[in-house]
């Protein structure tokens, strides 16, 4: 089959409507755009032509383009990055957008240095597309570029740094991520505790040591570690040493009756003990 021959609009069209009636006409229009993406003989032509669509208004568009381009997989790739600088019309530049997020849905290592370039463009819903994107090649090639992000004044972009970063966290990030637990932004501390609960017990130590720092944190670092399993007598063994404050958010983190008791055993302020009490009465 030659390009010139193929009626790109045509299967664009059925490709992307949401009328239910040419349900088979869109599988079958779909399934031939893919196929035709991977051909060595039209993948250039096809891409090329579905990436000039991607300034659209439509979501349903955007999101069958999404999925078409996450079936061709990394050949389409290249054909991306070549137009990947074209903006759309509109201030809120839909094209890059729209070339990140397909980016980062095919995922791979290769988009790490094309999209790098916009991790500090002057809109921030592009710093976040971009980041987002780079937590979804999951490599530590993108490193150096995620932590760039992790400052950002703009709290969504932060969050979506932090993402980035709890896709590709090692032992090494501990700082990084210990950092956003009492970030501003909550969605930045839920990224961070992700990232942290990803790394695993050998971090439990470390955590513990921290808490008592700000109630904030603690909060957080107590969640990690009950996601992590820490052995009921460490729990025992710091519980003594914090605040009032810090002590009710790890009762709250318990929901056994031995694990209580042993609370009570040692607790002396009378609101945490009727509240351990209140608690035991309603644990099964």
């Amino acid at each position: 089959m030659l390009s010139q021959d193929i009626d790109f609009e045509d299967l664009y069209g059925k490709a992307t409507t949401s009328l239910v009636q040419f349900q088979e006409e869109q599988e079958s229009a779909f399934a031939l755009l893919v196929d035709l993406g991977k051909d060595t003989l039209d993948a250039d032509t096809t891409i090329a032509f579905l990436v000039a669509k991607f300034d659209t208004k439509g979501a349903r568009e955007r999101h069958r383009m999404k999925d078409i381009f996450k079936e061709i997989g990394e050949p389409a790739i290249s054909g991306i990055v070549r137009n990947v600088t074209y903006r759309g019309s509109d201030e809120e530049a839909r094209s890059l957008k729209q070339s990140l997020w397909v980016l980062g849905e095919i995922g791979s290592e290769k988009i790490v240095d094309p999209v790098s370039q916009f991790i500090n463009d002057e809109q921030w819903q592009i710093r976040s597309g971009a980041l987002t994107a780079l937590g979804k090649a999951k490599s530590r090639k993108a490193l150096p570029f995620i932590v760039q992000g992790l400052n950002d004044s703009i709290q969504v972009v932060r969050k979506s740094a932090y993402y980035a970063l709890s896709q590709i966290a090692t032992v090494d990030d501990l700082e990084y991520l210990i950092c956003g637990l009492d970030d501003s932004y909550y969605a930045v501390r839920y990224a961070a505790v992700k990232g942290l609960v990803d790394i695993g017990q050998t971090i439990s130590e470390t955590l513990v040591e921290l808490i008592g720092e700000s109630a904030l944190k603690d909060y957080y670092i107590l969640k990690i570690l009950g996601q992590l399993d820490i052995p009921e007598e460490q729990i025992l063994s710091f519980v003594e040493q914090v605040s009032p404050e810090t002590r009710i958010l790890i009762y709250e983190t318990r929901q056994d009756k031995e694990s209580l008791r042993g609370f009570l055993e040692t607790e002396k302020n009378v609101f945490l003990l009727n509240f351990l009490l209140e608690k035991m009465a309603e644990v099964p």
